[in-house]
C-alpha cells in the first residue's frame, strides 16, 4: 500500500473505539480467605480464592446483556478491528481501535444511541435501589458485610462508562508541521505510512479468515447432522443468520477497506445465490431424503464460495507466499 491508498482508505472509512465499564459487584475478601484457609490447614491462604457478590445478585447480567447485544449485532458486524487492545496505568483493558467503512457509520450510530440510552436507563435503576442493595447486603452477608466497600451512591454513578469515540485516520504526503530535519520528517511519515500497511494487511487477514471460519462451521454441522440424533452436527438459525449477516456487510468492507477485491467480490456473489435457495433452515433439518440431499448441496455450495479465499489467496493479496 502506497500513500494513494492510505489516503483513499481516509476518505472510506472512520476509526471508531467503545469504552464501557462498570462495577463488578464482586470483592475479594482476603479476611474470609484466611478464615477458610485456617479452618481447612491451608498452608498458604493466597492459594485460595474468596470472593462476594456485595449486592446481592449479578447485577452485571443486565449490563452485560445491553453491551454483548450491541457488540454482536451492531458493533463487530460493521465494523474491523484495527489496533489491538492495551492496558491503562490502572489495569484495566482500553478497547483498540475498529475501522468502520463509511457507508455504515449511520447504521452503527443509530445502534450506538440506542446501546447507550438502554444502558443508562440501567444505570438509573442501579443508583435508585442502591442504598436498599446495601441494606440487604448488610442483612444478608453478616459478618462478611463491609461497610466500606460501598461507597456514596455518587460515587457509584461515576464508576459506569459508555463512550463511542470516532477518529479520522491520518492521511499522508500533507505538510507535515514538525520542527526537525527533512530526513527525519521523511523517516517519521515513512513509519506512520508502514503502521498503516501493517494494520491494513491484519484488517484484511482478519475479515477473510473470520468469514471462513464462519462458512467452513455451517458447512460441517451440515454435512454432520443426523436428523434420528440431533445433538450430532445440531446447527440452528443464529448460526445461518449471523453468517448471513456478515455475507451482507461484506460489500461495504471489501469496497471502502479493501479495495474492491474481486476475489471477495466474486466470493461474495456466491454466498447470497446459495442463500436465496435456502428457503428456512427448519426444512433444511427435516428427516427426508430431499432435505438431506438439500444439506449437503448448500454445504458443498457454501465450501466452493470461499474456495478461492482459502490456501494462497492471502499470500497473493499481499504479494508474499502462499503460506502468508
Amino acid at each position: 500500500m502506497d500513500k494513494k491508498i492510505s489516503n483513499t482508505l481516509s476518505e472510506n472509512a472512520t476509526l471508531v473505539r467503545l469504552t464501557a465499564k462498570h462495577p463488578s459487584g464482586l470483592k475479594v475478601d482476603k479476611g474470609l480467605r484466611k478464615d477458610l484457609a485456617d479452618d481447612n490447614d491451608v498452608v498458604d491462604d493466597r492459594l485460595l480464592q474468596v470472593s462476594k457478590h456485595i449486592y446481592g445478585t449479578d447485577v452485571n447480567k443486565y449490563f452485560r446483556r445491553i453491551l454483548n447485544q450491541f457488540r454482536n449485532n451492531s458493533y463487530y458486524p460493521l465494523t474491523v478491528a484495527w489496533s489491538d487492545n492495551s492496558t491503562d496505568d490502572e489495569g484495566h483493558t482500553v478497547s483498540g481501535w475498529r475501522l468502520c467503512p463509511n457507508s455504515n457509520l449511520v447504521k452503527l450510530q443509530e445502534a450506538v444511541d440506542k446501546a447507550k440510552t438502554e444502558y443508562f436507563v440501567e444505570v438509573k435503576s442501579f443508583i435508585k435501589h442502591y442504598p436498599d442493595m446495601v441494606k440487604g447486603a448488610e442483612r444478608n452477608l453478616g459478618e462478611a458485610f463491609k461497610s466500606y466497600d460501598y461507597p456514596s451512591a455518587e460515587y457509584m454513578e461515576t464508576r459506569f462508562k459508555f463512550d463511542f469515540e470516532m477518529s479520522l485516520i491520518p492521511t499522508f504526503g500533507t505538510d507535515i508541521r514538525i520542527n526537525v530535519s527533512e530526513e527525519l520528517r521523511e523517516r517519521i511519515e515513512n513509519d506512520a505510512i508502514n503502521r498503516a500497511n501493517n494494520n491494513i494487511k491484519s484488517v484484511f487477514k482478519t475479515t477473510i479468515n473470520a468469514l471462513v471460519e464462519q462458512v467452513d462451521h455451517v458447512a460441517d454441522k451440515l454435512n454432520e447432522y443426523d436428523p434420528k440424533d440431533k445433538q450430532k452436527g445440531f446447527f440452528n438459525k443464529s448460526s445461518f443468520e449471523k453468517l448471513r449477516e456478515a455475507v451482507e456487510v461484506l460489500p461495504s468492507i471489501n469496497s471502502d477497506i479493501l479495495g474492491n477485491d474481486a476475489t471477495i467480490s466474486k466470493a461474495h456473489q456466491r454466498l447470497v445465490s446459495v442463500f436465496s435457495t435456502i428457503d428456512s433452515v427448519e426444512a433444511l433439518r427435516d428427516d427426508s431424503e430431499d432435505a438431506e440431499s438439500k444439506r449437503k448441496k448448500v454445504a458443498e455450495e457454501l465450501s466452493g464460495a470461499v474456495g478461492g479465499l482459502k490456501g494462497g489467496f492471502l499470500g497473493k493479496a499481499f504479494g508474499g507466499s502462499k503460506n502468508d
